[in-house]
């Protein structure tokens, strides 16, 4: 019977609850203040409408009310073409024949063939000598390897060089035992930055929850309430139903839907300590 409650704990425990950041769009969203507050972030904002009773999205900023080239396109999402400020959303959507002219539709923009506009390239990380090794706009760059060279950071692991490389981003990673790894909800000590992890590419969340013995571990299924079901999800989920449900779902979701399948670092610990209790 032990044996069984032991296995049952471990199956159980090979599950996490990962989920995209920022799932929802701002018509999904069902209350005010989470309306109100919501980071959703791409040159979009909500904004609750009190006649309607819904979360409505709306551009944050307006290019066709700025005036002025610097202004104009100096922003991301816009533009300045035939004296006017318009939405911007690619420098290749623009065909000039000089340099300078792509420039002055936005700041991204150069010429990059004869008769189209590109955006202007950032630097690679393997570019950089190890002693000019910094992060870029678009990139963290860190030394790896022996003899050290600059390289372009896309996993923890790749930090390992030395504390301060790990450091680049301490938003997924941390240092521990001499290398750079995925941070865990157990790392969290505090009780308000128990709420997800964001992955190293900052587009999903592993969710965490904060237990009555004071420690952060990672979510249980079961635990999300109508008060924290939307931002402990990474603004993922909403509450609806008396449940809080995927942002993600689809109308007419499947009955049985496949469950979700375990990583192949969790399968090895499972079957590691499997044989621990076996033997």
């Amino acid at each position: 019977m032990a044996r069984s409650l032991i296995l049952f704990t471990l199956l159980v425990m090979a599950y996490s609850i990962q989920v995209k950041i920022n799932e929802c769009t701002c018509e999904q969203v069902l209350k005010q203040d989470e309306c109100d507050e919501y980071p959703i972030g791409g040159g979009i904002e909500c904004d609750w409408n009190e006649e309607k009773k819904v979360c409505e999205s709306y551009r944050s900023v307006e290019c066709s009310i700025l005036k002025g080239s610097e202004i104009c396109r100096g922003l991301t999402s816009c533009g300045w073409v035939n004296g006017k400020c318009v939405n911007f959303k690619q420098c290749s959507d623009y065909q000039e024949t000089v340099d300078q002219k792509c420039n002055d539709i936005n700041y991204t923009c150069i010429l990059i063939k004869d008769d189209q506009c590109g955006k202007v390239s950032i630097p690679e990380c393997e570019s950089f000598t190890p002693e000019l090794c910094k992060n870029t706009s678009e990139q963290i760059c860190v030394l790896s390897g022996s003899p050290a060279k600059c390289v372009t950071m896309k996993k923890c692991e790749q930090g390992s060089y030395n504390q301060s490389q790990c450091k680049k981003n301490l938003i997924s990673c941390i240092w521990e035992n001499d290398k750079c790894r995925d941070k865990k909800c157990t790392d969290i000590q505090t009780k308000d930055a128990c709420r997800f992890i964001s992955s190293f590419d900052q587009y999903t969340a592993t969710l965490c929850q904060w237990t009555a013995q004071g420690d952060c571990i990672e979510r249980n299924e079961d635990d999300f309430t109508e008060n924290n079901c939307f931002y402990d999800s990474a603004c993922g989920r909403v509450w609806k139903d008396g449940k809080c449900q995927s942002c993600s779902a689809s109308p007419d979701p499947d009955p049985d839907p496949p469950a979700p399948i375990p990583s192949y670092h969790q399968i090895l610990s499972i079957i590691m300590l499997l044989l621990a209790i076996i033997i």
